[in-house]
């Protein structure tokens, strides 16, 4: 891997392509586990990388289903050579649809090609709102029945349920995993602890987010900081807010249209995150373009990606990847600026 860079606004302007995967059909999902990432596509083909060695490890075609929301799971931790942490990739989850509903999660075993477990959902499962702890067997999903659910893939059991006001709810771990933030109703944000599988009702903040809400304009996308100390929320409209993670209060609002020029909103998809240092917001968008913010709001640059874009992760503080149709770009901050 590349030694470790400074991430500041003048590097930020500038991006390289360090790597390019074409999928043979349209990026679905994508998940990352330190050094290696997941993803599906349209063709139902689960795809493994290698961002070390930057090259394809595995592909698997899932026959007779529609998969999307790869998560992957940790087998084992191994050291190399370079003391740098490699996970083995053993095992992942991913949601398949049944009549065109999006009702099932399934464990699988990417080595062998087989099934584990298919967690049976009593309705739809909402978007984004499946995610899996960061430390633990443990994951996360809300349904549009207004259920809210923890489940131990170990044990495969129930270990916390609960009903919520929102059949948009979305929910989110900060990147340590001791608590989860989800919006248990359309105008607020319930930060709640977790450790182990000690989940319940009680939650330590709730956040009113009702200025931002209004007119059905709801919570699609959430994020933490990785210094955990601000959480951004994405609404319908596209726009882009974040938090103090501690009390609540509204930091910077965040939008497409910062030139005269800009196309009308409706062209985009947001599904921002915060880069590695905490100090840029970073967005994709169905403009062809990355879009990046500064912490206080302020614009910094776009990046001409040439097709829309549709997830972003970052990778340690110094290499982001974005799928982009149906090629994965791995992407590093360019050290000639």
């Amino acid at each position: 891997m590349d030694d470790d860079v400074v991430i500041d606004a003048n590097l930020m302007k500038k991006f390289e392509i360090c790597a390019n995967f074409k999928s043979e059909g349209y990026i679905t999902s994508i998940d990352l586990l330190n050094n290696i990432i997941g993803t599906t596509n349209t063709k139902n083909i689960i795809k493994i990388y290698d961002i070390c060695e930057r090259k394809e490890k595995l592909t698997y075609s899932i026959k007779d289903l529609v998969v999307n929301d790869i998560k992957l799971l940790k087998k084992d931790l191994k050291e190399n050579n370079e003391l740098s942490i490699n996970y083995e990739i053993e095992e992942c989850l991913f949601t398949a649809y049944e009549n065109k509903k999006k009702n099932k999660i399934y464990h699988y075993d990417i080595i062998n090609k087989k099934v584990l477990h298919i967690y049976e959902l009593s309705d739809e499962i909402i978007d984004n709102s499946f995610v899996l702890h960061p430390n633990t067997h443990i994951f996360i999903v809300a349904l549009k029945n207004k259920e809210l659910i923890v489940y131990n893939i170990k044990n495969k059991s129930i270990i916390y349920k609960t009903n919520v006001q929102n059949n948009n709810c979305i929910v989110c771990y900060n990147k340590s995993g001791i608590l989860y933030g989800y919006t248990g109703n359309v105008n607020t944000i319930y930060l709640c602890s977790c450790f182990g599988d000690d989940y319940n009702d009680d939650y330590f903040a709730s956040f009113d987010i009702s200025n931002v809400t209004v007119n059905d304009n709801y919570c699609i996308h959430m994020d933490f900081s990785h210094d955990e100390k601000k959480m951004l929320i994405t609404t319908k409209n596209n726009s882009i807010y974040t938090l103090d993670a501690y009390t609540g209060h509204f930091l910077h609002s965040y939008n497409f249209m910062y030139e005269k020029n800009s196309p009308h909103i409706s062209s985009y998809l947001s599904y921002p995150v915060f880069s590695f240092d905490s100090n840029f917001v970073l967005s994709g968008g169905q403009d062809g373009h990355l879009h990046i913010w500064d912490a206080q709001g302020n614009h910094v640059i776009k990046n001409n990606i040439k097709n829309n874009i549709l997830y972003i992760k970052w990778v340690y503080n110094r290499l982001a990847f974005v799928t982009t149709s149906n090629h994965l770009l791995i992407w590093k901050p360019s050290k000639n600026v």
